[in-house]
Parts: C-alpha cells; structure tokens; sequence
C-alpha cells in the first residue's frame, strides 16, 4: 500500500477539498503497480497529492515517463516533484490540458482532474478522444450531482461520455462514506481487456 505518510504536507494548503480522496490516490497508485504503462499523464495536479501517486510508484520499482499538465505549479507540487528517485522520468508543462495535449499524444493513461468547467473539462474530453487516448482515469465525475456551487458539469459530461462509448468499458466509485469525499466520484475507462481487469481489481480490493 501507499504510504501517504510523507505526503501530508501538500493537504496544507488553500483549499484542500479539491485534492483527490486518499482511497482513490490508492487506485491510481495500485493500479500503476500492477499494470505495465510507459508513458502517463496527469492533468491538474493542485498541490501534487495526487502525483504522489505517480511518484510513489516510480520510487517503488516502476519505470515509466510522467508528464504533468499543471498552468500554476504550486510550491508543495514542486516539492512532490523533487521527491522522485527518478528525475528524468518526470516532465512538468505549465500549460492548460487542452494546449498539453494537443502537442503531446500518446499515452497509455491520462489521469485528468484539471478544469472542471464543461468548456474546459469538455475540451480535454475531445483531445482525450482524439488522441485515442486507450485509459483514462477522471476524478470529479459525480460532483455535478451533489449538492455543491462549484462548478463540476465539464467532469461529469466527461464521465457520462466514456460511459456510453462503445471503445471504453468504465469502472466507477461514487459511494458515500462517512468522512470522505469519494461520492465526488472517480473513473477509470479503458479500451483495453486487460487493463480494464486490473483496474476492476483494484477498485474491489479498495473499494
């Protein structure tokens, strides 16, 4: 399991809420140790609780190349960054997913917890499909749903989507449990068998 221990530090922030759910941090982080991708991306990463995930794996045996999509890098994102063993392995782009996205392509799995208006999470949505982008994990997908003023229509367009496309089978948590967030909602479509079979794995084991 991860050890979130050491990664605290980047809940001490402005708004602490938007990071992602630590039982959903886990799936990513799990899921990248179980499975055999080369090329990952993480659009929005806030204060890098998230790409903790990513970076934990790298530390922990895994060799793939990180790219992160982040417009202002927080100083606790930085710091995260830094903590990898594998320097070389992590890229990070201040710019807007879209823009990241339309220059670099092909990934085996995009994480996106980035803008989640419907013009900007809508737009990901299009490179994602675009790109044949074959797994992607979204965070946020429910949060339209809840009972909330901010604004999740772009996230939750962005899961509705994978869910009927015919190229994606999807996985889902969206329960509500006593203090956590994890009813915001995340997601994990994948065009691939056996990916898929790992994730749905992983979110038993988790979930």
């Amino acid at each position: 399991m991860m050890d979130f221990k050491k990664y605290e530090f980047t809940l001490n922030c402005d708004n602490p809420d938007w990071t992602t759910d630590k039982r959903h941090v886990a799936i990513i982080y799990e899921f990248l140790m179980r499975a055999d991708v080369k090329r990952v991306a993480e659009l929005g990463s806030y204060t890098g609780f998230s790409t903790a995930a990513f970076i934990e794996a790298l530390n922990n045996g895994k060799d793939f190349k990180l790219h992160l999509s982040e417009p202002r890098p927080t100083p606790q994102l930085k710091t995260v960054i830094s903590m990898c063993k594998k320097p070389d392995n992590v890229v990070l782009h201040t710019q807007c997913g879209v823009n990241f996205l339309e220059v670099w392509k092909d990934f085996d799995l995009v994480f996106v917890d980035a803008d989640h208006s419907m013009v900007g999470a809508g737009a990901d949505l299009l490179m994602l499909l675009k790109n044949e982008i074959r797994n992607v994990m979204a965070h946020d997908t429910n949060l339209n749903s809840m009972v909330s003023n901010y604004d999740g229509m772009g996230t939750e367009l962005l899961g509705r989507v994978l869910k009927i496309h015919p190229d994606y089978k999807v996985i889902e948590d969206k329960e509500k449990r006593k203090n956590e967030f994890t009813e915001r909602g995340f997601l994990f479509a994948s065009m691939d068998d056996d990916n898929y079979n790992i994730a749905k794995g992983v979110f038993e084991d988790l979930c």
